[in-house]
């Protein structure tokens, strides 16, 4: 890989939160039923592709979708959204379970007859949640240990960096950490804990690089990761081209330096259409047409206590690199 860095990515990093809050509000209203997405982080960036699969399924299931919960990492407040959203009675609600405090929450829901998706991370107790979409994310760090050792070789001293405590971080970092003590001899150096926000994450890669000179790659586990790795180097003014660089997600900014070369790759979540297809989960959970709520598991599966969805539906990653980076950036998208 080179090291080389274009133009200070300070810019881009404000653009991508400045649309992210753009997107944050409401959707425009349409026909048909209504759902709500009650979560924290609303106001992040890593959503941009989740609410552009919301969108899109507005568009081809002729139903709104409303966002509810704060902008930033609020464990209380995000669990205060689902119950604001139970008590507007809508046809269903998306949440993400990076935490279990809205899982009571999630239960009162489906008690009382309002279906409930959780996309993106979930804990081990899901509140008896419909279904849950999104990555395995133990498999995700599997693939991740493959990619590091695909482009590193299999051998060497790394950092992961990560927001510790989200069950889809910890997840991965155990899938990873598995594969790679079973399969390379690949030494994890320490951690750091970037908080999954650009400010933490920068300064926590400054540390890294300080704290560990000597290693050979590092990891990214959470979106924010590789935004404070490239930012980090750049504002270090490090040449980091024999630095393995592995992250997850895909920020503006870290499809910048991808571009750049100072990312090797990234691991992704198909994040639009775990979305999607939440949607179309409660729309079928709402539409005797679909039949999946009646499918024959029982004579009745309702008074047999049957969920008639799966229990999970997970979506595998994608590789973004040098290859394929041009296909992702945030222009390149559609809008709906």
């Amino acid at each position: 890989m080179t090291a080389s860095i274009a133009a200070p990515r300070a810019s881009a990093v404000a653009a991508t939160l400045a649309i992210a809050a753009a997107l944050a509000g409401p959707a425009v209203a349409q026909d048909g039923r209504t759902y709500i997405y009650a979560s924290q982080l609303q106001g992040h960036p890593y959503l941009l592709d989740s609410l552009l699969g919301m969108d899109y399924a507005q568009e081809k299931f002729g139903v709104t979708v409303e966002r509810l919960g704060p902008q930033g990492w609020d464990p209380v407040a995000g669990a205060e959204a689902v119950e604001q959203a139970i008590a507007r009675k809508p046809d269903g609600i998306i949440t993400t379970l990076w935490e279990p405090g809205a899982v009571p929450g999630i239960r009162r829901a489906m008690e009382q007859g309002i279906p409930v998706v959780v996309i993106e991370a979930v804990t081990p107790d899901n509140g008896g949640a419909l279904t849950f979409i999104g990555l395995d994310n133990y498999q995700a760090g599997v693939d991740t240990a493959k990619e590091l050792i695909a482009r590193g070789g299999n051998s060497g001293t790394y950092v992961a960096s990560g927001n510790w405590g989200a069950s889809n971080t910890d997840a991965k970092f155990q899938g990873m950490v598995d594969y790679l003590e079973a399969n390379s001899e690949w030494e994890l150096a320490g951690r750091i804990d970037d908080k999954a926000t650009t400010s933490a994450a920068i300064d926590a890669a400054k540390t890294m690089f300080n704290t560990y000179p000597d290693i050979t790659a590092v990891v990214g586990l959470d979106s924010s990761s590789g935004t404070g790795i490239c930012l980090a180097a750049e504002e270090l003014e490090m040449d980091i081209e024999d630095l393995t660089v592995i992250v997850h997600d895909r920020e503006d900014p870290v499809l910048e330096c991808i571009a750049d070369g100072v990312i090797d790759a990234s691991i992704i979540n198909k994040t639009a259409l775990q979305a999607f297809l939440a949607v179309q989960m409660l729309e079928a959970y709402n539409d005797a047409a679909t039949g999946l709520a009646t499918v024959p598991i029982s004579a009745d599966n309702a008074a047999a206590g049957v969920n008639p969805f799966p229990q999970a539906i997970y979506m595998g990653t994608e590789v973004i690199d040098a290859e394929n980076v041009d296909q992702f950036e945030r222009q390149a998208l559609p809008q709906f």
